[in-house]
């Protein structure tokens, strides 16, 4: 008779993942499910007398089931690929859900496995990201003097991005009837006005990035029933410099902080902060063999990409071969001094 072992594995925890977009315009159902992976990451322990943060987060493998819920059984996978059996704590946890559709998520005091206060399922309901793919209205809403306009759906979109061009993560961006957004690590974001703008078709965008107050940008237009977008007031231009890696030039803007960031091709691209007003600035480029250049008067236009003229520095010239001197050099060796001679008279008879 053959004996076999039978091992099976007890879900740790199950999720319901809902599209929040989704569930809030009515489709598919009460509970839609999210669009493409989503995946989970275990951030930090807060198991009392033994908190912990990951430094490189570990990811919930997930199953799904017939019903569409994800099924934890507890498998961790690693950065590296490795996968174990994760020896859960006390907890809770924070999680972090990440998907290319949706916005990133934090949820705390997640129970794992599930508590009596903390049932199964446990629901996580995710934002739409700026890859979600948005129905299109076909025409624009008709808008009510006075008032908001129809409940068609209206986008804007954005990016908050540092001086060099780098996207900022984990800003927070909002305004009055749209949907809050949180920011990866790329920057971008898309506001949605699920019931439609205002009348007026401008509303006042809030931008507060990490370590900064909030930054409110004034009367920033909206489109019923389409998109519109927010640019970041920036300068664009390029470096010519024969000899020289542009990626080595530093590239500085008067009176404003951090460097502009600069392409292997010359281009380079400077963003100021989101309230930045109409002004004028002095553009300086310096190569790392000390040579620079500088363009003043440019124009600073709000929520534009100006263009600055190009920053060209001519290839240094050689360096001057020193001439040999051909002049003959006087001998300044002292000489001996001879004794002197002396001429006596004869005494002789």
């Amino acid at each position: 008779m053959t004996t076999y072992d039978h091992r099976s594995l007890t879900a740790t925890r199950v999720f319901d993942i809902v599209d929040g977009f989704a569930a809030q315009r009515g489709l598919d159902g009460a509970r839609p499910r999210p669009l493409g992976r989503v995946r989970l990451f275990l951030v930090a322990d807060r198991t009392p007398g033994a908190e912990r943060t990951f430094t490189d987060p570990p990811e919930l493998v997930l199953a799904t089931s017939d019903s569409g819920y994800a099924v934890s059984f507890g498998v961790v996978q690693q950065p590296d690929g490795s996968r174990h059996v994760e020896p859960f704590g006390a907890g809770p946890y924070l999680l972090r859900v990440r998907s290319d559709r949706y916005q990133v998520a934090d949820f705390d005091g997640v129970s794992l496995p599930a508590t009596v206060g903390q049932p199964e399922p446990y629901e996580m309901v995710l934002a739409a990201g700026y890859s979600y793919p948005f129905p299109v209205a076909a025409t624009a809403p008709s808008i009510e003097v006075g008032g908001p306009t129809s409940a068609a759906l209206a986008l804007l979109r954005g990016e908050v991005l540092a001086p060099d061009g780098s996207g900022v993560a984990d800003a927070n961006v909002s305004a009055p009837g749209a949907t809050p957004y949180r920011t990866d690590a790329d920057g971008q974001w898309v506001l949605v006005f699920a019931d439609g703008v205002p009348a007026a078709g401008a509303v006042d965008v809030t931008i507060t990035a990490p370590g900064a107050g909030p930054a409110v940008v004034t009367g920033v237009a909206v489109t019923p029933g389409g998109e519109a977008a927010l640019p970041q007031t920036a300068l664009r231009g390029r470096i010519v410099a024969p000899g020289v890696d542009p990626t080595a030039a530093v590239v500085e803007i008067t009176g404003q902080p951090g460097r502009a960031g600069v392409r292997s091709d010359g281009v380079w691209a400077y963003y100021f902060a989101p309230t930045q007003a109409a002004t004028t600035v002095t553009v300086k480029a310096t190569v790392p063999d000390g040579r620079s250049l500088s363009v003043p008067g440019v124009q600073v236009v709000p929520r534009t990409t100006t263009a600055v003229p190009d920053l060209r520095l001519p290839r240094p010239g050689p360096t001057p071969t020193p001439t040999p001197n051909t002049t003959p050099t006087p001998n300044t060796t002292p000489t001996r001094a001879e004794p002197a001679i002396t001429a006596q008279r004869s005494t002789d008879a």
